[in-house]
């Protein structure tokens, strides 16, 4: 058992701490590990069902624990995912844990630490964003800008850089000054260098030697920084090279540093305010100020109280920032609020300054700032938003589904008012992936898709179908790649539109196209193709078919007497008698008229044997339709004259085979109908 000190010790270490049986059954945990898990005292977590589960969220990590135990006696820096034993929220936690054993070396029990490193975790993602910032930071900046190692040895460089010697940014890095420049302008880039790293700060200076990067000796402010490891040694030189021959053109031009700042304010369109914080009425506006304002230039010298101008709405939070500004919280003074303008309309101003006087005491006595109109912003972030509501609304009305995917297809959202067209509820979708989601066939036509879209910028026609409560549905995708910033995940935007009436109405052309509209049954076009299926498969078996022409006696007669819809109904009749005549495999199929075919597959490869089959298959439809109709409560009757021809294989056509049939049928009605007769060549 541990002695007194250990147990103190193990209480009192600021992570959680354990001790388990060999089994894996908590033995003991100290007051951190209870905060981790959400628990008050051990006795409310040994009182808790939850706490005798698995908390890692990927059951295999616990697996490993266990091997890593079983191999090593102990387990290092084990980072994994866990689930908060009482509030089933999921955190990220390292692991150390070691085997205990006694003084003979048999293994006592497992004792471990547990450490929350879940805001570690969020910092070092957070951390690589801003790295990820940073780079594209470096490549949109103006100026030029490399970093050397201490031997001058290139690691980084940015467009702007990369531009001047005509090359990618890659073929620089690795490279030195004296494999782009000529030695005179090496030892000036040189002896720069060694000047940063010997002053141990950033130098600046200006630089307009014709070179091979500068052609024309432009002036070139340069400054060159060097840069430290964690221990403070110098590691490299950062060097920042803006050109300034404009700038110093321009400044010849202004003569002292006033100019220059009316300047930049009035190419800025900002007005000036002069804050005096000793005095209650000690707020001046500039004539720019006044102007903007729609106010007559000579209240530039009239006092007023701060906040006066501004709207009653915005007052607190105006006020709420110069407070931060003057008692150090915030570095300057920044508000954005509604001040009146002379016309009577409110107009959005932005109001920047800083504190420029201290009295000795360091008490603020004086602020400077300026006020810049941003009414076409803020006018601008509300048709924004008026933009963003009227896009909401759009997507509310749509009748389709849409979604938003990760390229590895997880559902990041669904956006439909018609919840009938899924198989489970939005907020249910949402994290999981299609192939969790949607049946194979479907979840394999979507996933294509998004594939497709992924690799092309958009895919469109891809068809899946649905079973669902309402009956079977048939949608149709439409896909296409959602621009993203760096760093931002990659998503694909689909949006499934219900095609059911469309496939329905499809199908129904196409039933149409090959079937009769009177029986249902196939016509001569969809009779042509499985015959000709038939006599491929003949072929390949080498068995007999055979194919029947059947006419009824007797028709026209019974058509003139009774009208047509009585001939209708009976042909109804006959189709639905020869159905049940006949096995799955064959077809019955209308020519027209009083004529039908009947194709019957898979006789026997014997003559003799096939004939016999089809003579009996005759003589049963011969039964079936000798049999009297009951129409319209009137009884009547109708024989059949058969026509009936062999094939094996593909030696003859399938419309010789028809005419073949056709000339046995006429055979028959010439031996007294109902009957039969083989085809004789």
């Amino acid at each position: 058992m541990p002695t007194r000190a250990t147990s103190s010790l193990f209480e009192q270490l600021p992570i959680g701490a354990y001790r388990t049986s060999l089994d894996g059954q908590l033995l003991q945990v100290n007051t951190a590990f209870l905060r981790i898990h959400g628990y008050q005292s051990q006795a409310e977590m040994k009182a808790d069902p939850a706490a005798h589960r698995n908390p890692y969220v990927q059951p295999q990590r616990r697996v490993r624990f266990a091997e890593l135990m079983r191999e090593h006696g102990q387990v290092t820096d084990f980072v994994s995912e866990m689930v908060r034993l009482k509030t089933g929220q999921t955190m990220w936690v390292r692991e150390h844990a070691h085997a205990v054993r006694d003084e003979q070396g048999k293994l006592q029990f497992y004792e471990g630490t547990v450490e929350d490193i879940t805001p570690e975790r969020a910092s070092r993602a957070a951390l690589r964003k801003s790295e990820a910032l940073l780079r594209n930071l470096l490549q949109t900046i103006p100026y030029q800008v490399w970093l050397k190692d201490i031997d001058g040895v290139y690691l980084t460089c940015n467009e702007a850089f990369a531009a001047t010697l005509g090359v990618p940014p890659e073929d620089i890095v690795g490279t030195r000054d004296a494999h782009w420049l000529e030695d005179r302008v090496v030892e000036i880039f040189s002896m720069s260098d060694r000047w940063a790293i010997q002053a141990g700060k950033a130098v600046t200076f200006e630089e307009n030697t014709p070179t091979l990067v500068n052609p024309h000796g432009d002036l070139f402010e340069v400054t060159k920084t060097p840069m430290r490891d964690a221990d403070g040694n110098i590691i490299g030189v950062l060097g920042v090279a803006r050109n300034i021959q404009e700038r110093k053109v321009a400044e010849a031009l202004l003569r002292d540093t006033t100019e220059q700042l009316e300047l930049a304010i009035m190419g800025a369109d900002l007005g000036r305010w002069d804050h005096d914080l000793t005095s209650e009425r000690g707020y001046y506006l500039d004539e720019r100020a006044c102007q903007m304002l729609g106010r007559d230039p000579q209240e530039s010298e009239l006092a007023r109280a701060w906040g006066h101008l501004v709207h009653p709405d915005d007052l607190a939070s105006a006020m709420q920032a110069m407070r931060a500004h003057l008692t150090g919280v915030s570095p300057a003074y920044q508000a954005e609020y509604r001040a009146r303008h002379t016309d009577g309309r409110w107009m959005w101003l932005s109001s920047r300054g800083k504190v420029v006087q201290f009295s000795k005491e360091g008490a603020p006595q004086r602020m400077v700032g300026t006020l810049m109109d941003i009414s076409g912003r803020k006018q601008a972030e509300a048709q924004l938003h008026a933009t963003q509501a009227e896009l909401e609304a759009t997507l509310k009305a749509l009748p389709d589904l849409l979604f938003e995917f990760s390229t590895e297809g997880h559902y990041r959202a669904v956006h439909s008012q018609n919840t009938d067209l899924l198989d489970r509820p939005p907020q249910v979708l949402l994290g999981r992936l299609i192939t969790e989601v949607l049946p194979k066939d479907a979840a394999d036509t979507f996933v294509a898709a998004l594939h497709e879209a992924r690799a092309t910028g958009r895919s469109h026609g891809k068809q899946y179908s649905l079973e669902l409560p309402t009956g079977k549905l048939w949608f149709e995708l439409s896909v296409v790649r959602k621009p993203t910033v760096p760093g931002e995940e990659e998503r694909l935007i689909a949006i499934a539109r219900d095609i059911t009436e469309r496939k329905t109405a499809e199908e129904a052309i196409r039933h149409l196209a090959f079937h009769d509209t009177l029986t249902g049954l196939p016509n001569r076009r969809l009779l042509t193709d499985r015959l000709q299926q038939a006599m491929g498969t003949s072929h390949r078996k080498g068995e007999h078919g055979a194919l029947m022409f059947l006419d009824l006696d007797q028709f026209k007669q019974l058509n003139d007497s009774y009208g047509h819809d009585v001939g209708d109904l009976l042909l109804q009749e006959v189709a639905r008698r020869l159905q049940q005549s006949i096995r799955a495999v064959d077809t019955v199929a209308r020519l027209g008229g009083d004529e039908f075919v009947v194709l019957i597959q898979d006789l026997s490869a014997d003559v003799v044997e096939a004939r016999l089959h089809a003579t009996t298959v005759g003589h049963k439809i011969l039964a079936s339709l000798n049999e009297p109709y009951v129409l319209k409560q009137t009884q009547h009757t109708t024989t059949p004259s058969i026509g009936i021809t062999l094939f094996k294989g593909e030696n003859a056509a399938p419309s010789e085979l028809l005419k073949q049939a056709d000339t046995a049928m006429y055979r028959a009605k010439a031996n007294g109908r109902n009957t039969l007769c083989f085809f004789n060549p």
